[in-house]
């Protein structure tokens, strides 16, 4: 019993899992940074749209209009790009439930995957 303690059974894994919250803590941070920046730019070129309304020639409509076209098709692309996000996040979520569940299984599944998939490329790269 020299003054050294021995590692509590599991500490590497509870700073691993710790270090893993906080990548995904820092990741949803910027996500949502993100998020809102893009919010921004669309709301002030719909601003700028509207204030403009009825100060522009005919051309200048035109280019208004296809600029409002725009901004509500990026609008809907980024609704899908959140609604895939979201997917798979849970997607992620369900494969770790299962690794967790059946380790040595995945493990397994993981490793004849990876051989075929050298076998493959290799005969290909063999052509």
């Amino acid at each position: 019993m020299g003054g050294k303690l021995a590692p509590k059974r599991g500490s590497r894994q509870s700073v691993g899992m710790a270090k893993t919250r906080a990548k995904k803590s820092a990741s949803k941070a910027s996500s949502s940074k993100d998020r809102h920046h893009f919010q921004e730019v669309i709301a002030h070129a719909e601003e700028l749209i509207q204030s403009t309304a009825g100060e522009l020639g005919e051309k200048a409509q035109e280019v208004r209009q296809q600029l409002a076209r725009k901004i509500e098709a990026a609008k809907e692309r980024f609704q899908d790009l959140d609604d895939v996000k979201e997917a798979a996040e849970e997607g992620m979520k369900e494969a770790d439930r299962v690794i967790r569940k059946h380790p040595y299984e995945s493990v397994g599944v993981a490793l004849v995957a990876g051989l075929l998939l050298g076998a493959l490329l290799s005969r290909r790269s063999n052509s």
